[in-house]
């Protein structure tokens, strides 16, 4: 006999919205870190794009990805995707 409790589609959205909100704070906070590095990196006169530490962000995502058991090509797309939008943000920045 199955002891999980059933799950109405309600409350399994609720439960998706709760973790939307809390992807998107993590984000803003996210932002707030890129935006200290555009300081940093007008202070210093370094450019917006470094394709070292992309990879290296790439390749760290792709590792967490496997280790939480998310498709690490799923990972690997959004973030390619928001670090060349922050990229771009940081160029408009600088």
């Amino acid at each position: 006999m199955n002891k999980t409790p059933q799950l109405t589609m309600s409350e399994i959205r609720k439960e998706i919205d709760r973790i939307d909100e809390s992807l998107i704070k993590t984000l803003a906070e996210r932002q707030r870190w890129v935006e200290k590095a555009v300081t940093v990196k007008k202070r210093d006169g370094l450019p917006a794009r470094d394709d070292a530490r992309v990879r290296q962000v790439i390749d760290h995502v792709r590792v967490l990805a496997r280790a939480h058991n998310v498709d690490p090509a799923l990972v690997e797309t959004m973030w390619t995707e928001m670090v060349e939008w922050f990229i771009a943000y940081e160029e408009r920045s600088i």
